[in-house]
């Protein structure tokens, strides 16, 4: 199941000398949009307080499919692709007004100690919460 995980508008600061949203601000999107959904997930940097965990992303893919023009309405959606032992694996999409896909981004993400700097395994919260989005995927 996607989530919704963002709501924008893009504006004409962002858009480039062709009169299209520059790449960069996808990304900034793309990036709210993540932290919107661990948050959903319940591990928000608040959720977490001094659990001294956080997130690490380690693997983006960006496929650009179809212009922002200034202006345009946008919605993020998010679902889960992918859970692993420390890892998440998640996808955006960019939308527009109509439905139609601007553009995708697959996360790599992962449950980080921020005191040992190291990845650790996901709190049971998380891990379920993740899991309700990954089962409603399937069915």
């Amino acid at each position: 199941m996607s989530i919704e995980t963002l709501r924008a508008v893009a504006q004409p600061w962002q858009c480039d000398a062709m009169g299209h949203m520059n790449v960069r601000f996808y990304t900034g999107y793309f990036d709210d949009a993540s932290s919107q959904f661990v948050g959903t997930l319940g591990g928000g940097v608040e959720q977490l307080g001094t659990a001294d965990l956080g997130w690490a992303d380690v693997h983006h893919v960006v496929e650009f499919k179809e212009e922002v023009k200034s202006g345009g309405l946008l919605t993020v959606t998010t679902r889960v692709i992918k859970i692993g032992r420390t890892s998440l694996t998640f996808q955006h999409q960019l939308l527009g007004l109509s439905g139609n896909i601007h553009a995708t981004m697959e996360v790599v993400t992962v449950m980080f100690d921020l005191k040992a700097r190291r990845a650790t395994t996901f709190p049971d919260d998380i891990r379920r919460a993740a899991e309700e989005l990954l089962s409603q995927e399937i069915s």
